[in-house]
C-alpha cells in the first residue's frame, strides 16, 4: 500500500463476544490484498447501541457483528434495514450513512452463493435445528424438505420458500427415511445427526461441524468452515471489496 493511501484507510469493527472467530481471517485478507480497512475487534457488552451510533461521528467503514446475541440486539439499534435483515431480524453488518445507520444480514446470502458454487443438488433435506433466518439462502434449490421437531415448526420454515419449493416436514426418522432418498442434497445444521438417512449418493453442506462416522456414508461433502468464507466474503463485497471466498485462511 503507497503512503497516498494511508489517508483513505478506515477502521472496520468486529464486533463479538468471547473469542472471535472472524477478526483474523478478515485482518489477514485486508492486510494481503491491500484494502483500505484498519480491522480490529472489540467486544461492545451492554454499549452496543452507543457502539453502533459512533460509526458515523468516528469515519468508521462499518461493524460486522459476530455474535447471533449481537446481531438480535443491533436489529433496534440501526436506522435503517435492507430486506434480507428485515425479514431475517437480525443484522451482522452496520454501514453508517448520512441518513443513519443501515443494517445488512449476509449469512443467507453466504449460503446461496454457496450453493449455487458448488451445485451439489436441488433437492434438500434440512437436518438439525431449524434456523428460519437462513431460510432465504435455499431459494435457489427447487425443493427443501425437513426433519422437525413438530409439523408446526416445519412448516413455518418451509412458509419462508415460494411455495413450489415447499417439500416435506417430517416430524419423526422414520418418516424422514422416505423423504431422505429423494433427496440429493443434505444440508446439516447441528445437533444429532440419524446416520440411518444418510446415502451414498447424498451430498453434504455442513453449517456445524460433522460427526466423523457420517463422512464415510456419504459423497461429496462442504465443510463449515466453506460456509464461514463465504459469509465473509459476502460481508467485504456489500462493503466494496469483491474477494472470492478461498481468499479466506481459517
Amino acid at each position: 500500500m503507497h503512503s497516498r493511501d494511508y489517508a483513505a484507510t478506515r477502521p472496520l469493527a468486529v464486533l463479538h463476544q468471547g473469542q472471535s472467530r472472524w477478526y483474523q481471517p478478515l485482518l489477514t485478507a485486508s492486510m494481503h490484498h491491500n484494502l483500505p480497512l484498519f480491522v480490529y475487534a472489540s467486544q461492545p457488552g451492554i454499549n452496543l447501541e452507543a457502539a453502533l451510533a459512533a460509526l458515523q461521528p468516528l469515519n468508521l467503514r462499518g461493524a460486522v457483528l459476530e455474535d447471533s446475541g449481537l446481531q438480535a440486539l443491533a436489529l433496534d439499534a440501526v436506522q435503517n434495514l435492507e430486506a434480507e435483515a428485515e425479514q431475517a431480524r437480525r443484522v451482522d453488518l452496520v454501514v453508517p450513512e448520512v441518513t443513519g445507520t443501515r443494517g445488512f444480514y449476509l449469512e443467507p446470502i453466504a449460503l446461496a452463493n454457496l450453493i449455487r458454487r458448488y451445485a451439489l443438488g436441488d433437492k434438500a433435506l434440512w437436518l438439525g435445528p431449524i434456523r428460519s433466518e437462513l431460510a432465504q439462502g435455499l431459494r435457489g434449490l427447487t425443493k427443501v424438505s425437513i426433519l422437525s421437531r413438530s409439523f408446526p415448526e416445519g412448516e413455518s420454515f418451509l412458509q419462508r420458500l415460494p411455495a413450489p419449493q415447499q417439500g416435506v416436514v417430517a416430524a419423526a426418522e422414520v418418516q424422514a427415511t422416505v423423504v431422505a432418498r429423494q433427496a440429493d442434497l443434505i444440508l446439516y445444521a447441528g445437533g444429532t445427526l440419524p446416520l440411518a438417512l444418510l446415502q451414498p449418493y447424498h451430498s453434504l453442506i455442513a453449517l456445524r461441524p460433522l460427526p466423523a462416522e457420517a463422512l464415510r456414508m456419504i459423497g461429496e461433502y462442504v465443510p463449515p468452515e466453506e460456509f464461514q468464507k463465504f459469509h465473509l466474503a459476502a460481508l467485504l463485497e456489500t462493503l466494496g471489496y469483491a474477494l472470492p471466498p478461498e481468499t479466506f485462511t481459517l
